[in-house]
């Protein structure tokens, strides 16, 4: 166990607490971590895989990331402005009340413009996610950046035809709810 916490002492940036108790228990020195996330580091990825999202965001006609982490004193630290090369993310930090009247606080971290995507695709076919569901949507992007035009084509048009395809591939790949997206209704489907 001691070599475990050796070899990942100085890499923990979010669940510092538990980490800092095991280093006390068996007597090693506690490093901190550093939260500024390098250019093309895979911790980002790990972090998508187990709490983030690749999102379709309809209204803007592009795939987005989304990282949400409760809020404290690590992931307040937490910099991902030079993980992916030429892209920055957007930070929001929000407060919700629970049913209980407590009070509980996040910090979400937004890869969403559509000059992005491109780079977004190429930092993950570079550190792949683990999540086949995710990892597929952020493999479409490249096909969506060439299609992604044809969602001003009229309605009967193949070209709206093949947006309308590639959207129901992408919303419903490994998600059975997929076809109660509300913008599905929008699309075109073959007869």
């Amino acid at each position: 166990m001691g070599d475990i916490i050796h070899n990942i002492n100085g890499l923990i940036r979010l669940k510092v607490d538990l980490f800092k108790e095991s280093c006390e228990i068996l007597g090693i020195k506690y490093k901190e971590a550093d939260y500024n996330i390098k250019m093309n580091d895979p911790y980002f990825s790990g972090l998508i895989d187990s709490d983030g999202t690749i999102i379709f965001n309809y209204p803007g006609n592009r795939i987005e990331c989304h990282l949400e982490l409760k809020y404290n004193e690590y992931s307040s630290k937490l910099n991902l402005d030079d993980v992916i090369k030429n892209y920055k993310p957007s930070k929001l930090i929000k407060n919700r009340r629970l049913n209980n009247n407590k009070n509980t606080s996040s910090i979400r971290f937004s890869f969403q413009t559509v000059k992005g995507m491109i780079y977004l695709y190429h930092y993950f076919m570079k550190n792949r996610l683990y999540s086949d569901f995710k990892f597929y949507r952020v493999s479409k992007i490249k096909q969506f950046l060439e299609i992604r035009i044809f969602n001003k084509d009229p309605y009967e048009s193949e070209e709206y035809l093949v947006y309308s395809e590639f959207l129901l591939n992408f919303i419903t790949y490994l998600n059975p709810k997929g076809l109660t997206t509300p913008f599905v209704s929008k699309l075109r489907m073959k007869r």
